[in-house]
């Protein structure tokens, strides 16, 4: 007969401490005190939206708090885009902040060495896992238990795309729908819930044209 661990009581996790990412003051009515490692965000919408812009201006504020992270740019690699979005938000000298365009198995290599970041960013969730099914998802991330993931994955309105998109959503603590260059919090399990404004003038041009058309 297997053995039946001893259940939990309440003070054993009110006993426990947890590591948390360091947000600005200014960002945590938005994202609040995310817990460090065994962590999922999704941050999800359609093309042109402004997703990644969105997910570097989060990078740079942890980076800023003196935290790493590691950007893995899946879908765009070493392309004009990416150059664009990285000069467009102002990541020139951010420190802790590197990138690369990675496969599964070279980023389960980075992941494995030491001292690498805690906080890895997947851009995006159909080119990560590119022919893969659902197994692939929980075996990369049961080897990380320690790393907080943020996944960016297209949708069509408020359909993932993909069922790994929807592995990844019933996993996720923060789920960030992003459209019109606004990114709405959608899921917090740390308790905020103030939507912001990833750039403003694009922002306010959709509205105008939301407005104009009735």
């Amino acid at each position: 007969m297997q053995k039946v661990p001893r259940a939990y009581s309440y003070e054993d996790i009110d006993k426990k401490k947890f590591k948390t990412i360091k947000i600005p003051d200014e960002w945590k009515t938005h994202l609040g005190e995310p817990q460090l490692g065994n962590s999922h965000w999704l941050v999800y919408g359609g093309s042109g939206h402004g997703k990644t812009s969105y997910v570097l201006q989060v990078v740079k504020q942890i980076c800023n708090q003196g935290q790493k992270v590691h950007y893995n740019t899946s879908e765009e690699g070493m392309k004009k885009g990416f150059q664009m979005a990285l000069k467009r938000n102002n990541m020139k000298g951010v420190a802790g902040f590197n990138y690369h365009q990675e496969t599964m198995p070279q980023l389960t290599a980075r992941l494995s060495q030491k001292r690498q970041a805690k906080i890895i960013v997947i851009d995006s969730v159909q080119y990560f896992f590119r022919k893969m099914r659902s197994e692939h998802y929980f075996e990369f991330i049961s080897q990380f238990q320690d790393t907080t993931f943020i996944w960016i994955s297209g949708a069509d309105e408020d359909k993932l795309k993909g069922a790994i998109a929807d592995d990844i959503k019933y996993d996720a603590d923060i789920i960030v729908k992003v459209k019109n260059y606004n990114a709405e919090i959608i899921k917090n399990r740390f308790e905020a819930y103030d939507s912001r404004v990833i750039w403003e003038q694009g922002y306010n041009d959709k509205m105008s044209k939301i407005l104009i058309k009735g």
